[in-house]
Order: structure tokens, then C-alpha cells, then sequence
């Protein structure tokens, strides 16, 4: 009887338990492992599952759930490496009832070629739940030895509260 009283206590708690709230955020690799495959970041709310198809060689970009002012968001930090160019984006979506996967905030920073031996080296940074820092610095090439020198080294820090706000 003790076993059975138990066990109807259990089953009574989950099912008075608020589910709309509870949002179980994971990622998985991709079979495939090229450069332009993304990974994928499953979302299930309730008995839904959403796929986010992000990240390259497979792999889905980190991530971190947070809340801001009572609200709810996913923050993805990715980056990109092609022709010796990398382009490092952030974006943050609404894990919110009324702006559910809605985009917040996209942003995207890619360095640039000065000439043929220096690159403007540039990748972003969040840092939850209103933080970007964007780390810049250029790189100068030695074809002799084939290494690098990283020189004028600087931070940006920008505030997204505003762009967060919005969604009040």
C-alpha cells in the first residue's frame, strides 16, 4: 500500500508540474563531415522537437540558454574559415511563448585584407546575458618563414540590452 501511495504521489506531481516552461536545449554531430555540413541543435518543448541546421564540418556551434529580464533566449556564437578569411557571427533567439524561435539579435563580423601580407583579424565574443565583445588585432605574414605577427591588439565591447529589451 505504502509502495502504491508513493507512486500515485509521484505520477500527481509530475502532472501538476508547469511543462509549458521546462525547454530542453541539446546538439548533435552530423554524419557528415564536410566543410559546408552543419550540425544540429534540437529544441523540445513540451512533445514538440524543433532542428536548427547550424554549425559547419558537422558540428553545431556552441551555445547557451539564458534568461534576461525574466525572458528566456539561446545565444549561438559560430564562426567560419574560408580562403584564410573568418567570419564570426552571433545570433539569439527567443525561447519565449509569444516570440518562440524568433530571431533577437544576427550579427556577423568577418575580417578584412589590408594587402597581401596583413590581415584585420576580428571575432566576436558573447557573453550572456548582454555582452559582445569583439576582439581585433592585425596579422602580418612573413612569407620567409612562412609564420605571423599579431600586433595593435583592441576590444569592442558593445551592449545589447536595447536589441533584448525589444522583446518585452
Amino acid at each position: 500500500m505504502q509502495k502504491t501511495l508513493y507512486f500515485l504521489s509521484i505520477i500527481l506531481f509530475f502532472s501538476f508540474t508547469n511543462g509549458d516552461d521546462e525547454i530542453t536545449i541539446t546538439s548533435k554531430n552530423s554524419k557528415l563531415d564536410c566543410h559546408m555540413c552543419p550540425g544540429y541543435i534540437l529544441i523540445e518543448k513540451e512533445n514538440t522537437i524543433d532542428t536548427l541546421k547550424l554549425g559547419s564540418w558537422g558540428s553545431p556551434p556552441p551555445f547557451e540558454k539564458f534568461e534576461y529580464k525574466k525572458r528566456k533566449f539561446i545565444g549561438f556564437n559560430s564562426a567560419y574559415f574560408m580562403g584564410g578569411i573568418t567570419e564570426s557571427s552571433v545570433y539569439i533567439l527567443s525561447l519565449n511563448e509569444d516570440s518562440y524561435l524568433n530571431v533577437v539579435f544576427d550579427t556577423l563580423v568577418g575580417d578584412e585584407r589590408i594587402n597581401e601580407l596583413n590581415i584585420k583579424r576580428q571575432e566576436m565574443e558573447f557573453i550572456a546575458p548582454d555582452r559582445l565583445i569583439i576582439h581585433k588585432h592585425i596579422e602580418t605574414y612573413n612569407h620567409k618563414d612562412e609564420g605571423s605577427i599579431k600586433k595593435d591588439f583592441k576590444k569592442e565591447i558593445v551592449i545589447l540590452s536595447r536589441q533584448l529589451s525589444m522583446e518585452e
